[in-house]
């Protein structure tokens, strides 16, 4: 059978990279979270809904998918689970009953406080052979979301 694809190597493949460099990412995060019962997922969503919230926003679900570029069906179910441990409070929107309000718990916060250094930590380490190298790595970042938004 024949190599269908223009890349001799999925090593010549961004794409491919940045995929298994993610991984990599993640796996470190995740190791460091769990030594304080939060996944990854969790804590983005808990440190989100709090930032959200702290710089006066109305924060909805549908706000923290937006805000997270995550999947609504996923954002519904870890802030579930957020909410059955007591790290967010889920209200009716008191203008709009169809409309659930979250904001984080004292215990929320307190867990971001634990968790915030630990993953700035990580990502410092991660990342730091390449931040030396390149210092506008996360404008580069911001620029491939930014082409995401304008197509």
């Amino acid at each position: 059978m024949e190599w269908k694809s223009k890349f001799n190597d999925p090593k010549e493949s961004s794409g491919f990279l940045l995929w298994q460099v993610t991984q990599a990412w993640q796996r470190m995060i995740t190791k460091e979270l769990s030594r304080i019962d939060l996944t990854h997922v969790q804590f983005v969503l808990l440190t989100a809904c709090d930032y959200l919230h702290v710089n006066g926003e109305t924060v909805t679900q549908k706000r923290l998918a937006d805000f997270t570029k995550l999947n609504g069906m996923m954002v519904s179910d870890v802030v579930r689970t957020l909410e059955a441990k007591g790290f967010i409070c889920r209200n009716k929107n008191p203008l709009d009953k169809r409309e659930i309000l979250l904001s984080p718990t004292e215990e929320g916060s307190n867990k971001i406080k634990i968790a915030l250094p630990i993953v700035e930590n990580t990502d410092a380490q991660f990342f730091k052979p390449i931040q030396d190298k390149q210092p506008n790595f996360n404008k580069e970042l911001l620029s491939l979301l930014k082409a995401e938004v304008d197509e």
